[in-house]
């Protein structure tokens, strides 16, 4: 190598050295903001997921609580089927048992005496033509008179009361002292009650217990009849015959049932 080129290749070492050391500290410095900016962009990226997952736990809350609303309807529901199957099954009962005893009561009614010849005997003056006798009434028979309540009671099953009115009424016209008369003459009160009818529920919730007041339903029509006075604005009268059943029926449910009642209306 001739001197002159390697004095200048000498001369140039220090110049190489300085600039592969700026070329150094430049490559760290854009390393560095390299490793802060992907810092940076996983930070940001955690917190994304952060607000996507907090948005995920949100919209599974309100499908919670949704849930718990609809179960909250159902159970709503399957209690009032509940409560309307128990009251049917009490209805029920209280209705066969009534019958029983209304039956009972027929079969253990001793048979009324027959008139002598020598009861019946004119006067002299007395003509033949008088006053007829009394028409003797038929006597009642009880599977025909069941089956006549059950037509009329399957139109309250199926809420159809504007049917059940007038069929009560035709089978209290039929049977009216019959085994199944006091029931006939509630349901009728009952079905007046659920058209709104009041004043007409009072009249028959009235002749029930005027005509029956021995019936497994009395109590139970005393106490619609308080309810039928307090929905015709008749309160005053309605507590009136409230303190009358519990007076009358203490110890029935509906005198029980009378006593929520009353403290509702103090």
């Amino acid at each position: 190598m001739k001197p002159r080129a390697f004095a200048l290749l000498l001369a140039a070492l220090p110049f190489v050295a300085v600039s592969g050391h700026a070329f150094g500290q430049d490559a760290q410095a854009r390393a560095s903001e390299t490793q802060k900016s992907s810092r940076a962009l996983e930070e940001r990226i955690a917190r994304l997921e952060s607000q996507l997952q907090n948005q995920g736990l949100l919209n599974l809350l309100n499908q919670v609580e949704s849930l718990k609303a609809e179960v909250a309807r159902l159970r709503g529901i399957q209690e009032e089927q509940t409560y309307r199957l128990d009251n049917a099954d009490k209805r029920s009962r209280d209705l066969f048992a009534d019958l029983d005893d209304r039956v009972r009561e027929l079969a253990n009614r001793p048979a009324a005496a027959p008139a002598t010849t020598d009861a019946v005997r004119l006067q002299p003056t007395q003509t033949l033509i008088a006053t007829p006798p009394p028409v003797a009434r038929a006597p009642i028979n009880p599977e025909i008179e069941s089956r006549a309540y059950a037509s009329a009671y399957e139109f309250v099953k199926t809420a159809k009361y504007n049917d059940a009115i007038p069929a009560f009424q035709e089978f209290l016209n039929q049977y009216p002292d019959g085994a199944l008369a006091a029931n006939a003459a509630y349901w009728l009160a009952f079905s007046h009650s659920a058209n709104q009818d009041f004043r007409a529920a009072i009249t028959g919730y009235q002749r029930l217990i005027r005509d029956f007041p021995n019936s497994a339903k009395a109590p139970d029509a005393m106490l619609s009849l308080a309810r039928a006075y307090i929905q015709n604005q008749e309160v005053d009268a309605g507590r009136a015959t409230l303190y009358q059943l519990f007076a009358k029926y203490p110890q029935s449910k509906s005198a029980e049932n009378g006593k929520k009642l009353l403290s509702t209306l103090n």
